[in-house]
C-alpha cells in the first residue's frame, strides 16, 4: 500500500510519510483494522512518531463511513 485510504489527517501523513515501504507494508493492516488503537499509539510514540490514539480512532471511523455510503 503506497497511500492510505480516506482522507488521513496530517498526523498520520506525517507518519506514513516518513516510514519506508516495508514499514508501511508492516503498519497498514494494524492502521486500518482491529488493533488497539491506544496499543498502536504508544508504539508509533515509542519510535518517534507522536499520534494519538483518539486521530487513530477518528480515521477508521471515517473510513469505515466512506464505506457504508
Amino acid at each position: 500500500m503506497s497511500d492510505l485510504p480516506g482522507a488521513p489527517g496530517p498526523s498520520l501523513l506525517a507518519i506514513w510519510g516518513a516510514l519506508s515501504p516495508s514499514e508501511r507494508e508492516a503498519l497498514a493492516p494494524h492502521l486500518v483494522g482491529e488493533t488497539s488503537a491506544d496499543w498502536l499509539a504508544n508504539l508509533l510514540r515509542k519510535y518517534g512518531h507522536d499520534v494519538s490514539a483518539t486521530t487513530i480512532r477518528t480515521y477508521r471511523r471515517a473510513l469505515r463511513q466512506e464505506e457504508s455510503v
